[in-house]
Order: C-alpha cells, then structure tokens, then sequence
C-alpha cells in the first residue's frame, strides 16, 4: 500500500461504539488521488459498506467524518464533511462544516474519523492524537448543544480543544437533527445529528499536535498566501465580507426576486427592512468572525439589547436561516427572528427544514386543511413569532401533537395529512428547499433538482458547477474563498501539497467520478429521472409579484436540465450512470449494484 508524500496521513480513525474500541484504518494513496477526501472519500467508504435499502439506523451503519488534503494546511478556510446515509430521506447526504474542527482532525494525524455499532449508554468521543477515550456523557445528555460544548471544553483540561455534539434533537432522534460544530456552525441537512442521538454519541472532543505534511513546502506555501490573497482582494467577497451572506436578503427581495415568502408562494416580503442585513448591522452585531486562515471573515455574531430577549447572544443572521425563519414564517420581528435561529441552534436543528416544515404547516392551517386539533390545541399563523419558537422546542423534544407532526418533516406530514397537502409540500427528494424560489433565481433549480442531496442550494447551478463543488467538498474547502477559484487554482495547490502531476482533466475527471458514485450510491435506493425535478408548486404557479412577477418554471425547461445533465456526466436518459462511464471512472465496483436497481 503506498504512503501518500504530503496533504494525508494515510489513515483514518475508525470507531466501533457497540465494543468501544478504536483501530486504523490505512488509506492508500490511489484511494485519496481518486476521491480527494471529504465526501468524496466518504461516498466511497459508505457505498462499499452498505448494502442497498440497508436501515440508516442499523448498528453497522456509518458516520464520516472526513478531512481534506487541504485541511489543517496554510490554505484558506478549510473544513470537513459529515457523511451519512440520511434517515431523513434515505439517500447518501453530506454537510461541511466549517469553523476549526476539521482542521483538529487532521492535526490529530487523521484523515477522517469512521463511526459505527451503537453504544448502550450516552458517551462522547475525547481524541488526542492517537489516543482516544470513550467517556460517560451522562452529565451533558439532556442539554443544549451551547451548555454541551462549554462543559465538555473544560472537562477537557486542553487548551484550543474543539467539539462537534448534538443537542436535545439528535438524543430525541428527531429526524432533521444537525451536529453543532463549535457553538454557531452546524454539519445540517443530512440527519447526522440523529444518526449520533440513535448510537449514542453525544459529542466528539478532539485536539491535535501534528502537522499536515507538504511534499513541497515552498512552492506550496507561495500558492496558499497567493491564493489567500486573490481571496481578500475578490470584489465580490467584500460585500460577504462586510453583510455576511444576510445582505442577500434585500438583494434577493428586491433584484432577483428569489427571496422564500409564506411557503414559496411568493417572493415579494414588504417587511424585509426589518430582519436584513441592515437591520443586523443597526442593531444586533458585535463581531466579524472567520473560520481557520480565512480572509473573507463572513461569520456574524450579536447580542439582542432590550426588550423580551435582552441579551440574548447569537450567530446570524445568515440568508438561508432567516429566510426560512423570516420571511418564509411572516415574521417581521428581528428578535423573534433571532431567538428562533438560536433555538434551533442550542436544540440541535436544522434551520432550513425546520423553518420548511413549520412554513408549510401554516400554509396547510390557512387553508384548513389542518385545524388546531390536529396541532394539540395550537394554532400557526404568518408572523406569530412566539408561537414559532414554541413549536421549535416541541420539535427537538417530540413533545405533543404539534411537536410529533412536524418533526416528521414536510413529506411524511404531507403523506400523514393527505387531503392535497403534497400540492404545498416545496421538497425534492424528501427533503425541503433552501431559501432561494428558482423561480425569481432558475439556476438554483439545477441545484436544488440534480444535486445528490436534493434540495440544497449549494451543489451547483450547472452540471459542470456541480463537478466543482464536489472537488470543493472532497477537499473540504469553503465555496465563498473557493468557489470562484479556477481548476488552475486547485491543481496549483494540491500538486506541491501532495507531490501529484495532477491536470485539469484529472480535475474535471475526479468530480465526474465523485458525483457519479454519489448517484450510483442513490440508484441502489431508487433514485432516477423522476426523483430529478422540482415540486408541483414550481412547475405550475406563477410568482404572483416583485420583481420577477409572472415567472414559473416550466416543465419544458426542467426536461433540458435533465437532459443536459445527463449528457454531461455519461448517465442514460433515466439518469442511470451506464456501464461505459462507469468503467471510464474506474467506478467498476458500482456495474453490479446499479445493474440490480435498474432491473
């Protein structure tokens, strides 16, 4: 087995909670030139260890937590991807993580950290270099992801030590439970918190001491400070820079026409002044904050001064939670707004699924086709900020009617309800869209319908976009330092990182081999070209105002972006990866499965 010269340790921690022991698994070098690490590394991992239509749940089912070669190095804002089949839409889901704790990891000697089996009694995971020792959580079990970090970091008796842990939701095994990642960044969308709740693992401790070997260290030190420098300098970023990705919410009102409103049904929001980014700036941010070595420094952080929620401290408002717990709910109460963007966050919940879920509940009580009984005695209406929060809580703790009905999520509710409820339901693939109607903003519905992960508004706006942020996400870099960055970027950094000869075709090569594994891996579940659209609501209604009133999605455009996509990526008009591009990927491993799910 070769030994990677630089960018990996070529190993990963592999966990086994049922008999808490920890052992090595080695990584060899051709695994990490063909899947780069992160979701990547992880894609491969997950589809040669499950079997097809196995329980998410099941005790061998496995938790990635994946660095990149370029993690814990001088390069910019590097971060980690959370890997898992999602119990939330049975399908394979990855969420990056920003913040410090992927750097940790790498630090610590690893390549990632592998999780299995189910422990009989809350514990967490404390990872110093190689050492690694289970410990009893009974005494953060039951409470919130903030008092969890804040014990487990003393506990931990280390300086500069970091925490990935789930709160109440994930313990409650609430199906669109997030791990929260050093206090106000989160790994969400893809279950993994209630994936931790149901094997019993509580939180993740790590510190590292190592440092990430370099094949060539001046030339790519040189690359990482041009790099981190082309990054500060970007006129684009300057704007994220100064408003952070909240200044998007008077744009997308105003220009784009994109901003979520009352469940999708329109994306005109009067109140928008309110709860923006000015809104922020006036009244409730402190501080500017960034992940590792980033120049862009997009974090926000504030304090609530008076009123109800007085001191109240929070991170955000960022786009997408304050458009799905903004506008999208009516709210037009900025510390309303707030407490329920940190309610989610201290119960361990994703914001965008939860703010769909409840979007949806009111729309579906508006149109009674659900009445305060079916809520417990609640009743759900536009702009009701204090009710919302109390519905948050409800959902972290399972509690009540309301609380059981929506922690189910907008498409096993729509399914429980019945009565056209699925007319309102904005998913795809089970799971709810992000804050941006493709409607007013139609690239974000290659996005939202092509991505493996299904309604996510960062996979990509095209199929060539999509093969990229597979790269990003397989590196585990962040898309706002390198979204932008050319593949000669890339390939500029990685080849003195790791000693490669890599080019641009091996570039473009490797997302196409990333992005088509994930598909094969959600063929085995039965994803095809039915599963690659948009829901009835974008495809039939037209935005009723703002400033791209009249716009609909039509059918006939999301037929060529399938068509498209397909052709680009070598899958058959069903969107089933054929057995030609299968063995051009050197992706042979997958011909029987996919075979199988065809037929």
């Amino acid at each position: 087995m070769a030994t990677p010269k630089g960018g990996y340790f070529g190993k990963i921690l592999e966990i086994d909670l049922t008999q808490q022991k920890s052992s090595v698994l080695k990584i060899d070098t051709k695994i990490c030139e063909r899947y780069m690490g992160g979701s990547g590394l992880g894609a491969h991992l997950l589809f040669n260890r499950l079997e097809a239509k196995q329980d998410p749940f099941a005790e061998a089912s496995p938790l990635f937590i994946g660095a990149g070669p370029l993690t814990g190095t001088a390069c910019p804002s590097t971060r980690c991807s959370f890997v898992n089949k999602s119990p939330y839409t049975g399908l394979l889901s990855h969420a990056e993580a920003g913040s410090f704790f992927g750097n940790e990891i790498k630090w610590a000697g690893w390549d990632g950290i592998l999780i299995t089996g189910k422990s009989k009694k809350p514990v967490y995971l404390f990872i110093q270099d190689e050492k690694v020792t289970f410990k009893d959580a009974g005494a953060v079990w039951g409470k919130d992801t903030h008092e969890t970090q804040e014990m487990l970091i003393e506990d931990s008796l280390a300086p500069y030590t970091k925490v990935a842990c789930i709160g109440p939701a994930g313990e409650n095994q609430v199906l669109c439970a997030s791990v929260s990642v050093e206090r106000f960044k989160a790994a969400a969308r893809t279950g993994a918190g209630a994936l931790m709740g149901n094997k019993m693992l509580k939180a993740i401790v790590i510190r590292g001491t190592k440092a990430v070997p370099v094949a060539d260290p001046a030339t790519f030190h040189k690359m990482a400070a041009a790099n981190k420098a082309f990054a500060a300098k970007r006129e684009g970023w300057q704007g994220i820079k100064r408003w952070g990705t909240a200044g998007m919410l008077e744009r997308n009102h105003q220009v784009t026409g994109s901003l979520i409103t009352n469940n999708y049904q329109t994306t005109w929001y009067p109140d928008i002044e309110e709860i923006g980014a000015e809104e922020a700036n006036r009244r409730f941010w402190k501080s500017h904050n960034a992940c590792y070595n980033c120049p862009v420094h997009c974090m926000k952080t504030g304090v609530i001064r008076g009123g109800d929620y007085e001191g109240l401290i929070a991170g955000g408002p960022e786009y997408e939670t304050a458009g799905l717990l903004g506008s999208n709910l009516g709210i037009a109460d900025f510390d309303l707004m707030m407490a329920a963007i940190e309610m989610c966050d201290a119960m361990g919940l994703d914001a965008i699924s939860v703010g769909g879920s409840i979007g949806f509940a009111m729309e579906l009580f508006e149109r009674e086709i659900i009445t305060a009984r079916e809520l417990g005695g609640m009743t759900l209406e536009w702009g009701d900020g204090e009710a919302v929060i109390e519905v948050i809580k409800k959902i972290a703790f399972k509690e009540g009617k309301v609380g059981e009905l929506l922690s189910k999520g907008v498409k096993r509710m729509a399914q429980e309800i019945g009565n056209d409820a699925m007319d309102y339901a904005c998913i795809v693939k089970g799971k709810e869209m992000a804050a941006h109607d493709p409607r007013g903003d139609k690239p974000f519905g290659v996005s939202y319908a092509m991505g493996s992960c299904g309604g996510e508004d960062n996979q990509g706006n095209t199929p060539k976009e999509q093969a990229n942020r597979c790269m990003q996400n397989s590196l585990a870099i962040c898309s706002y330092v390198g979204g932008y960055w050319s593949p000669k970027m890339f390939i500029d950094l990685l080849n003195p990182l790791c000693g490669w000869k890599m080019s641009e075709a091996d570039f473009w090569t490797t997302g196409k081999r990333i992005q088509t594994l994930e598909r094969c891996f959600n063929v085995r579940e039965g994803i095809s070209r039915k599963d690659d659209t948009l829901p009835k609501r974008m495809l039939t209604e037209a935005l009723p105002e703002g400033p791209k009133k009249g716009a609909v999605f039509s059918p006939e455009e999301m037929k060529k972006i399938q068509d498209d996509y397909y052709a680009y990526f070598g899958w058959d008009e069903n969107g089933i990866p054929t057995e030609t591009t299968l063995k051009s990927l050197g992706l042979e491993f997958t011909i029987d499965g996919v075979k199988k799910a065809n037929a």
